[in-house]
């Protein structure tokens, strides 16, 4: 019988990005289904609304009916959740799918997505300008789940195709027909057109060639480019100018203004960041992914972060400078860094950049013996009230003071159990959590990989709360979907 799986582990697993791996999902999925089954589908909802990793979007609607056990309300919910996801993540979904075989539910995911596209093609402006973005996708949809397409959607996805024996022409005035003229017009008609016609940044750059880089085209370019085209297409615009020219440069800099307003892009800005050489242009980068931050919201209070730095602990410096500077960001409270070995180095990072946080803390370096209830023991000591601890460490206490005992005269100091929680660079059992354990204290923990994503970071640090149950009532109250949620008409029944 599987043991030891809790909903916060659930939730701390399925936070993290596989970079594209789905299949990384299958273990946890299933034995959440297997235990968990209506969290696991509340959770479903609740990340479509606040999670920032697209896999766990596209892959735990798929792990959660492969194994044919979901109650027919909860595989309806699933079904409907893959039915909000664009062309390119659905036909992820129904090809991973294929890999781990969904039993009783393939010919349900056939009619899905079948009704999907007949649902698009209703609304053909939407349809047309899905199709631009997606019309290898969309062809491959239609293929795979035998699906007929209306004659207006054929001429559209198959015209100008050279495998087709009898060639077809887009229709006149189509979004289509439009693209493939944008090449032949001046500058000035075509960024006319682009701006009018609402033509996607990667259309329109590919369908222009060598002409995307006149300055008329640029501006056009910046002012329809979508929160993800700006993040994915920086070192693009770089090389089409933004830095040189003063006017290109304002434009892009108002583009990147527009981004920091959405909460969709956090992981995006930080690899952008980090794949950018221009300091200026990264600097920049940081500054949206920081506005973003703030705007994610959802962890309150006063927090505590500790953070290893005794021998080999360098690591750990690291990741404590991010969870600080993400928990500064995003919380309205104070943020208190402190480092450890056998004594606390410690500072107010309130509302302090990630940068502004690596400069004050340049000198701290890993070395010394091992006691995370020093840095608990100076916020005692110093009478300072936090809401929320985030210990950063491999958990292997060695010494005096053990971080069990101190924490038991905080709790008595403030009143209540602070939720603690560890980021774990290290093995399991480690001798932290067997002194919380006997001293029968709770601790929620996150297992990091030897690799550290920080990329996904924000995504964990979002689910900590002040409260160890809120977050749990807060996705239980997230409201599951119906296939009438999403269909005009209820075109599809589950019938697994």
């Amino acid at each position: 019988m599987e043991t030891g799986l809790t909903k916060q582990k659930i939730i701390s697993e399925l936070s993290k990005s596989p970079h594209g791996k789905l299949d990384e999902y299958i273990v946890i999925g299933q034995q959440a289904t297997r235990q968990e089954p209506e969290f696991f589908a509340h959770l479903i909802a609740w990340d479509r609304v606040k999670g920032q990793i697209r896999d766990a979007k596209v892959a735990l609607p798929i792990v959660s009916l492969s194994l044919g056990t979901l109650p027919t309300d909860l595989a309806e919910n699933s079904l409907a959740h893959l039915t909000l996801l664009n062309p390119r993540e659905l036909l992820r979904a129904y090809r991973f799918a294929l890999q781990i075989k969904v039993p009783g539910n393939m010919h349900t995911l056939r009619r899905l997505i079948a009704a999907y596209l007949s649902e698009k093609e209703e609304n053909w402006p939407r349809f047309e300008r899905l199709a631009l973005q997606h019309r290898k996708v969309l062809k491959e949809l239609y293929a795979l789940t035998h699906s007929n397409c209306g004659s207006k959607a054929q001429a559209i996805l198959y015209g100008n195709d050279r495998k087709l024996k009898q060639k077809l022409s887009y229709p006149a005035g189509s979004l289509f027909e439009i693209v493939a003229r944008l090449k032949d017009m001046s500058a000035a008609e075509a960024a006319g057109t682009i701006i009018e016609r609402k033509i996607p940044f990667i259309i329109a750059r590919g369908a222009l060639g060598k002409k995307a880089n006149e300055p008329d085209l640029v501006l056009a370019l910046l002012e329809r480019m979508t929160p993800n085209e700006i993040i994915n297409n920086t070192q693009a615009f770089q090389r089409m100018g933004v830095k040189t020219n003063p006017a290109l440069r304002g434009a892009f800099d108002a583009a990147l203004k527009r981004a920091s307003a959405s909460t969709t892009n956090v992981l995006k800005a930080s690899r952008a960041a980090e794949a950018i050489e221009d300091e200026e242009t990264k600097e920049k980068l940081r500054g949206v992914q920081e506005r973003q931050i703030q705007k994610l919201g959802g962890v309150e209070g006063n927090w505590l972060v500790l953070g290893d730095k005794s021998g080999s602990m360098a690591e750990c410096i690291e990741v404590a400078r991010h969870v600080a500077a993400t928990l500064a960001k995003m919380v309205k409270g104070k943020v208190f860094l402190t480092f450890f070995d056998t004594m606390p180095t410690a500072l107010d990072v309130t509302g302090m950049s990630m940068d502004t946080i690596k400069s004050a803390t340049r000198h701290v370096t890993a070395n010394g013996g091992t006691s995370i209830g020093c840095g608990l023991l100076r916020t005692l000591e110093r009478k300072e009230v936090v809401d929320g601890i985030a210990v950063i460490s491999d958990a292997e206490e060695n010494e005096p003071p053990f971080f069990a005992d101190v924490y038991k005269k905080y709790s008595e100091f403030v009143g209540k159990e602070v939720p603690v929680y560890l980021y774990l660079l290290g093995r399991k059992p480690h001798a932290f959590g067997q002194l919380m354990s006997r001293a029968g204290f709770d601790l929620q923990e996150f297992d990091l990989p030897r690799q550290v994503d920080y990329y996904s970071l924000p995504n964990l640090i979002q689910s900590m709360r002040t409260n160890r149950y809120s977050l749990i009532d807060e996705i239980m109250e997230t409201r599951l979907l119906t296939l009438r949620d999403v269909f005009k008409q209820q075109a599809i029944a589950h019938t697994a």
